[in-house]
C-alpha cells in the first residue's frame, strides 16, 4: 500500500467514526444529582477502553458501553484510547498491523488537535477532579504489540506519537510472547514459550523510553518472565480473579497467584464489568474487589472497563455513567472512602506517575 492509498483509508477510518458519533447516542438517562454526590472527590481513569469503538473502521456491532459522551457526562479524568494492534484490514483494505494501528491512533490525535481530549504524556497531565467543560485525559495504548514487529525501534517510534500505554499481546501469539487463550476460531500462531527475546528489549526499551507495560492477555508464563524483568509496576488493564490454580482453565481471568506477581512489582491489577458464573451485578463486582483487597492489598487493584471492546456486561451496566452504581456498592461491602478512590483512579495514577513521569 502506498502512502496516498494509505492517507486515504485514515481519512475513510475518520470520517466513518465521525458519522458514526454523530448518529449514535446512549440510551442513558442523565446522572441523578444524589448519585453525583457520590463521585465527588474521585478522579476516575480507565485504565483500558477504546472510547467510540475508534479501533473499528466498521461500528458493528454497536458498543457504546464507552463514549466521549459517558466520559464527560461522569466527568472521568482520563481514559485509555486503545487501538488494537493485530487488526489490519479496514474497508477490506490489506494494511499491516504498523499501518492499522497508525490509523487509529491518528483519530485520537484529531480529537486532541480539536480539543476534544487532552493527551497524557505524563502523569501531571492527567486532570484532576473536572466538570464536564473540561476536556477529558486520553491516554494512547495499543492492545496488542504486533506493530511493533518486535523491533525496540518502532516502540521509539510509537513512544513520539504520545503512546503510553502498550500491551505486549492481544488475540495471537506475537513476536513478543503468548497469549492465555484462543479466542474464538481465530489461529493463535504458534507459540512462543513465554516473553521471547525481542519481547525482553521491547519491555526493556518502554521503561527506558517511560511506557506502561501492560500484561493483560498475556499467558501465565510471558507474566512470569516479565515480572523477572521488569524494573517498573506491571499493568494488567482488564480481568477479574479466577477461582481455579490453574491457568489454562482460566480463558481471560488471573490466578491469585499470577495476580500477586504483578502485585509484587508494585502494579495494578484492573478489573471490568464483564459478566460470568457468579458475577452479574454492581454487588458482585464490588464483592470482588473486596476480596482482592484482602489478598492482594488495596494498591494494587483498579478499574479497566474495555469499553467498546464488545464485552458482555453485568446486569443494568450499560455504559460508564453506571460506573456511579459500582461506587454505591463498594460502599455497601464496607470499601472505605479511601479504597474507592483508590480503585476509581488512584492506583493507575500512581503507576502512571512511576512508569511515564
Amino acid at each position: 500500500m502506498n502512502r496516498r492509498q494509505f492517507l486515504h483509508y485514515s481519512a475513510a477510518w475518520g470520517a466513518s467514526l465521525a458519522v458514526g458519533g454523530i448518529f449514535s447516542s446512549c440510551a442513558q438517562a442523565p446522572i441523578k444529582p444524589a448519585d453525583k454526590a457520590l463521585l465527588q472527590d474521585l478522579r476516575i481513569i480507565d485504565a483500558h477502553a477504546h472510547p467510540n469503538q475508534f479501533h473499528k473502521s466498521r461500528r458493528w456491532p454497536v458498543d457504546e458501553t464507552s463514549t466521549l459522551k459517558g466520559i464527560k457526562a461522569i466527568g472521568m479524568a482520563a481514559s485509555s484510547f486503545s487501538a488494537v494492534g493485530d487488526s489490519g484490514r479496514p474497508y477490506g483494505a490489506s494494511l499491516s498491523f504498523y499501518q492499522s494501528a497508525k490509523v487509529q491512533l491518528d483519530w485520537v490525535q484529531g480529537l486532541a488537535k480539536s480539543g476534544t481530549v487532552k493527551l497524557v504524556l505524563r502523569a501531571a497531565d492527567v486532570p484532576g477532579v473536572i466538570e464536564s467543560d473540561f476536556p477529558p485525559g486520553a491516554i494512547l495504548a495499543i492492545e496488542g504489540g504486533d506493530p511493533l514487529e518486535g523491533d525496540p525501534g518502532r516502540v521509539n517510534e510509537f513512544y513520539q506519537l504520545g503512546v503510553r500505554i502498550v500491551t505486549l499481546v492481544h488475540y495471537r501469539n506475537n513476536e513478543l510472547g503468548d497469549i492465555m487463550a484462543k479466542y474464538r476460531s481465530w489461529e493463535p500462531c504458534s507459540a512462543r514459550n513465554g516473553l521471547t527475546q525481542a519481547g525482553r528489549k521491547v519491555v526493556e526499551r518502554m521503561q527506558e523510553l517511560g511506557m506502561v507495560v501492560d500484561v493483560a492477555h498475556a499467558h501465565s508464563l510471558t507474566l512470569k518472565h516479565v515480572v523477572e524483568i521488569t524494573s517498573k509496576p506491571l499493568l494488567d488493564s482488564h480481568t477479574s480473579p479466577c477461582s481455579i490454580e490453574d491457568p489454562s482453565r482460566c480463558w481471560r481471568y488471573r490466578t491469585w497467584k499470577d495476580m500477586e506477581l504483578v502485585a509484587k512489582t508494585g502494579g495494578v491489577v484492573c478489573t471490568w464489568p464483564i459478566r460470568r458464573t457468579g458475577r452479574r451485578n454492581f454487588l458482585d463486582w464490588a464483592k470482588e474487589i473486596l476480596e482482592m483487597k484482602g489478598r492482594l492489598g488495596m494498591d494494587h487493584v483498579g478499574l479497566g472497563t474495555d469499553g467498546g471492546g464488545g464485552v458482555h456486561c453485568i446486569d443494568s451496566y450499560y455504559d460508564v455513567r453506571d460506573l456511579v452504581h459500582l461506587v454505591a456498592a463498594m460502599q455497601e461491602v464496607g470499601l472505605s472512602p479511601v479504597d474507592i478512590k483508590s480503585y476509581m483512579g488512584g492506583n493507575l495514577y500512581r503507576l502512571l506517575q512511576q512508569c511515564i513521569g
